[in-house]
Parts: C-alpha cells; structure tokens; sequence
C-alpha cells in the first residue's frame, strides 16, 4: 500500500538535482481519500527535502484525493484533463507546479 510516507521517499529517491540546480520552490500536499493528510518538499539548488505536516511559506499547494493524484503521477489519467475538471486543485504557482514534473525521473508504479 502507497502511503504519504512512502510517496515522500519515492520523491526523494527519483528526484533529478540537474534540472533544477537554480530553483527554489516549497511544493505542499494536502491529500484526502485512502491518506488523508499534509506533506511539502522543498526544492533549492539541486536539493531535496521532504516533510509530513504544513510548511509556512509553500511556493503551490495541491488539494488532491491521494489515489487520483498517485494515478496522475504514473500518467494513468491526464492531470491537464484532471486539473481543467476540478478533480484537484492548485493555489499558488501553478506554472511552477507544472514544471516540477521534469524534477522527477519516471519510475513505473
């Protein structure tokens, strides 16, 4: 079973430092469904930290069911198609949230 925990560490584990050497971003999770709870990564120059729990100054915050958003991570729904439906939500730094898509090598599920 995925939980919060294990996705946090599938981050860490997957995350690509070359493409993102000069960004600085705070992404926080608030998830509900099969896990319920909040989670954030935070991203600056090439390096990963990731945490359970609110951080202060998040950069985008994605409201998300935890099993939708684990099947739009493995691409088995479009998360364009998903997002324009309102099946989640995202406040913050929309583009910035699109763009950490390239942070991440694609490990299939």
């Amino acid at each position: 079973m995925i939980t919060i925990e294990s996705y946090l560490r599938s981050m860490e584990a997957t995350f690509v430092p070359e493409k993102c050497q000069r960004t600085h971003a705070v992404l926080q999770y608030v998830f509900t469904g099969s896990q319920c709870g909040v989670c954030h990564a935070i991203i600056g120059d090439g390096t990963i930290t990731t945490a359970i729990g609110a951080h202060p100054a998040p950069s985008a915050i994605v409201t998300s069911d935890f099993d939708l958003w684990m099947r739009l991570l493995a691409y088995e729904q479009d998360p364009l198609l998903a997002y324009q439906g309102g099946w989640y939500q995202v406040e913050g730094d929309v583009t910035l949230l699109m763009e950490s898509d390239a942070w991440f090598a694609r490990v299939p599920r």
